[in-house]
């Protein structure tokens, strides 16, 4: 009741046996539509970075005690959540450790790799000098003889290195298995391609001028293997360079 007036429909009820003058103890619903009803994206405490998360667990490791006890937080419930902090602060720091023991231990394979391979590689070139090495047959057992891998045509794709070099473009690259490699050239910007050279050493360089000595190119180019005069495999990876 507000201002002496009753309103039925402000959740009042005749013959519910209150008073006119109590507060309404059937207060109305709020309605469809005036609830909060905004949404966003719940920001999470828990860090998503594992770097950002051991610091976190280090911290409720070291500061639940003092800040438990000040939220009420029982003695059995602070002891309860430091040990869940400090097993995932074990397990986090042994996979640290580990992690470093391995990068040390590459660091070490990696320099004896390199001292024991031309060790060896010096031992095997004087065991093929001894006269019983070539009728043994201990070469094929050891593993001494290289096997060259088969080269497949529809497979090969050549890579090109490109720079300039005395205002002129130098474009690099390994034959590997082919008898040439076609180069082709276009403007950045334009479709078609022009097929410059099929070259069969390395490296190739592109003296066409500027088609305006006032504005640079950018120019692109990619390569096709070639075998007795016919392109094979897949077009290189397409490389760029501007010249000024």
């Amino acid at each position: 009741m507000a201002n002496g007036i009753i309103k039925l429909d402000g959740g009042w009820k005749l013959d519910s046996g209150y008073r006119l003058d109590q507060s309404n103890p059937f207060p109305s619903a709020v309605p469809v539509g005036l609830a909060h009803t905004k949404k966003g994206k719940a920001m999470d405490f828990y860090p998503n970075k594992r770097s950002e998360k051991l610091p976190w667990w280090k911290k409720i490791s070291q500061e639940i005690t003092t800040e438990g006890a000040k939220f009420g937080l029982l003695p059995a419930a602070i002891t309860a959540a430091k040990e869940v902090a400090d097993n995932q602060i074990s397990v986090m720091e042994a996979t640290d450790n580990a992690k470093s023991a391995l990068e040390g231990a590459r660091a070490v394979e990696e320099v004896r790799t390199a001292v024991n391979e031309q060790a060896i590689r010096a031992m095997i070139r004087n065991w093929k000098t001894l006269p019983g090495y070539p009728d043994s047959g201990s070469e094929g057992v050891l593993g001494l003889r290289a096997v060259e891998p088969a080269f497949d045509p529809s497979a090969y794709k050549p890579v090109l290195k490109i720079s300039l070099d005395g205002g002129r473009i130098k474009i690099e690259f390994v034959k590997g298995g082919v008898d040439a490699l076609a180069v082709y050239c276009r403007p950045r910007g334009t479709s078609a391609w022009t097929r410059l050279i099929a070259d069969t050493g390395s490296p190739y360089y592109d003296t066409a001028p500027l088609a305006n000595p006032a504005v640079p190119e950018v120019r692109e180019y990619k390569a096709m293997g070639v075998i007795d005069n016919v392109e094979v495999g897949l077009a290189s990876d397409i490389v760029s360079i501007t010249l000024s």
